[in-house]
């Protein structure tokens, strides 16, 4: 990695600390837009099952050309993309973030594309946004809104059970103060006062007793992401933590085996185990196969786990791919 991203913290930050309570919608949005465009070999083991669902959701023409429009102002090559296309407001949904964009001063619109353009060269309808263009404003906004309902949405219960696990964790790490928290951090390295993570380009942010909002990403997976204006509050994006189970395997322990047959009953609870990210594509004959149970019987499992929210089912080309839901991992990591 080329440099490093120094935070700096003085005394009075620490009381200005914001953990982010979920995942926020229009940075997975982007950050899942670099992850389906990313080859599946430099994805980690985690992302590839949502890198293969993704890349079939893109057979769509529609979404291709949406994509495209992202993609041509923060590919995921870039060492700058605009911070206005990441307003803080999304922090209470995806609604209100994209009213604040679709509000964004044109003043604002202007300086934030000269500087992605020292980066990189622009597509030319860019030239027309920095103009103030609200046409073009607004038609980043219906693809940021088309990318989050057709390609994140699908998945959102997997990425708000994983961003809710991390949380518990921080909150677990608070109890030793802030500190303990940001040492927890992924790829950070905190050495008191300075938070630091390798980064695309050298770059220091001095928080001047103003704080952080430090925002898990289900979809960040290199290196975190930091509001580029140092005017702006302070944000960083990092990548969600993932913990194995117990034993250190990511499977689950002979306790938790006997404790969840007893609950669902052997078969159920095999099944349910069976469904992890990391796991090949789980098609109803696959985890047959896989678990050497007749493919009627896991059929019927799987309607059962369905309807009690614990698995959810969809159809990606032929075939019927099965995952679980957040109440299902919630279940498995408990």
């Amino acid at each position: 990695m080329a440099g490093k991203l120094h935070v700096h913290f003085n005394d009075r930050d620490f009381r200005h600390v914001q953990l982010a309570r979920t995942a926020d919608p229009i940075w997975e949005a982007i950050l899942g837009l670099h992850v389906a465009y990313t080859p599946a070999p430099l994805l980690p083991a985690r992302l590839r099952p949502f890198h293969r669902r993704a890349r079939h959701r893109l057979r769509h023409h529609d979404l291709r050309r949406t994509c495209r429009l992202l993609n041509g102002i923060a590919p995921a090559d870039a060492a700058y993309f605009p911070d206005f296309l990441t307003p803080v407001e999304s922090e209470d949904g995806i609604t209100a973030g994209l009213r604040t964009l679709r509000a964004t001063p044109a003043t604002r619109l202007a300086r934030e594309i000269r500087l992605a353009a020292r980066h990189r060269p622009l597509p030319p309808w860019t030239r027309r946004l920095a103009a103030g263009d609200r046409t073009v404003l607004g038609d980043l906004a219906d693809a940021l809104q088309h990318v989050h309902n057709r390609l994140i949405a699908p998945d959102w219960s997997e990425i708000e059970a994983t961003v809710a696990a991390d949380r518990t964790r921080q909150l677990e790490a608070l109890e030793a103060g802030m500190p303990a928290v940001l040492a927890t951090l992924d790829p950070f390295t905190w050495t008191d006062p300075v938070l630091s993570a390798p980064y695309p380009v050298d770059s220091t942010l001095h928080l001047h007793g103003r704080g952080i909002r430090l925002i898990p990403s289900y979809f960040c997976h290199t290196t975190p992401v930091a509001i580029a204006d140092h005017g702006l509050p302070p944000v960083v994006v990092h990548p969600v933590r993932r913990h194995p189970a117990p034993d250190g395997t990511g499977r689950a322990t002979p306790h938790r085996d006997t404790a969840l047959a007893a609950l669902l009953g052997t078969s159920r609870a095999r099944i349910l185990a069976a469904l992890t990210p990391t796991s090949a594509p789980a098609t109803t004959g696959g985890l047959a196969a896989r678990l050497g149970m007749p493919a009627s019987s896991v059929s019927g499992h799987l309607t059962v786990l369905r309807r009690a929210g614990l698995a959810e089912s969809e159809r990606t080309g032929p075939h019927v791919v099965h995952r679980l839901t957040a109440r299902g991992r919630h279940l498995l990591d408990g």
